[in-house]
């Protein structure tokens, strides 16, 4: 997973991606996982849990940007979707992260 981002949405949604194919007008990823923030810590959540997430194609219109999230941030991001971690998504990837 060397292509993790942090993608911000024109929704105001940032989420930790891995990208898989970057062309002119979209982006493919795959383990979208929405950040959330709460009192100065950050809690992860499948994003769009309710929904079977392969692969997910984000046109370029509705990103704000994309960036390299930090070492650590990209590291508990790698550990958590390869089941590395404690905390880990579920099979069904329901549960919220904290």
């Amino acid at each position: 997973m060397k292509n993790i981002k942090l993608v911000r949405l024109t929704s105001g949604e940032e989420i930790l991606v891995n990208v898989i194919h970057d062309m002119p007008m979209s982006i493919t990823v795959t383990d979208p996982v929405l950040l959330i923030p709460d009192a100065g810590k950050i809690g992860f959540m499948p994003y769009m849990s309710y929904c079977e997430i392969d692969d997910m194609v984000i046109k370029k219109e509705y990103i704000m940007f994309n960036l390299e999230p930090t070492k650590d941030l990209a590291k508990q991001y790698t550990d958590m979707v390869q089941g590395t971690n404690v905390i880990q998504l579920n099979e069904n990837n329901r549960k919220i992260l904290v």
